[in-house]
């Protein structure tokens, strides 16, 4: 039997490649962490409270994530290391060290593909990204983020007990980027779940060519 530890929980992007995947290459986690990444679902709220209309029915949800720890879904132990800066894991790792871009083009379909250990009741998925002016050598914050998602891909079916077929978890699914961005920015990719409180944060460098 497999200890605690190396039980598989929830789900991550497996395809185009997160700060987790990357994490998980430099052996600084493992699967079942970056798999475990979540935090409050309500993001950018900064409190627990009801999902809003009309999905108030959803279990509420948790604290969201703090400032400079959002790439983890609010997680400060070892999962830390998906906000570092270029800075922050060039010193842990004792060499220099950029996060590795994802060329893409403004206005392409940025397609994502999951793997799930726990498909919960899925509400949806919720795409945010840095402004214009974010500051690469500082931890992501909601300053650094666009106050609204640039893309959602919401199930509009309600109350979620009466639709437990349809609010299924997605294994591919794309979305449009925005197409207005130049150069790197990251993008940060939200699993809303229905039946709990939480979501599961996803990170992206990307480089708009």
């Amino acid at each position: 039997m497999n200890s605690p530890e190396k039980i598989l929980r929830h789900g991550r992007v497996i395809t185009p490649a997160s700060r987790g995947s990357t994490a998980i290459e430099l052996k600084l986690l493992g699967v079942s962490e970056v798999n475990e990444m979540e935090g409050g679902k309500n993001f950018p709220d900064t409190v627990a409270g009801p999902v809003p209309a009309p999905y108030q029915d959803d279990v509420q949800s948790t604290v969201p994530p703090a400032d400079g720890y959002i790439l983890s879904g609010g997680r400060q132990d070892k999962r830390d290391c998906v906000n570092f800066t270029n800075a922050e894991m060039s010193a842990k790792l004792g060499h220099e060290f950029k996060w590795p871009l994802l060329n893409v083009t403004p206005g392409q379909n940025f397609k994502v593909e999951w793997t799930y250990t726990a498909p919960h009741l899925t509400r949806g998925y919720r795409w945010f990204i840095t402004k214009d002016s974010w500051d690469e050598s500082k931890r992501i914050t909601r300053a650094q983020l666009e106050t609204t998602p640039f893309a959602d891909d919401i199930y509009p079916y309600v109350p979620r007990w009466a639709h437990t077929d349809k609010l299924v978890a997605k294994v591919e699914h794309e979305v449009k980027l925005p197409a207005n961005k130049k150069g790197h920015h990251v993008i940060v990719l939200l699993w809303l779940v229905a039946d709990t409180g939480n979501a599961f944060y996803q990170a992206f460098d990307v480089n708009f060519q």
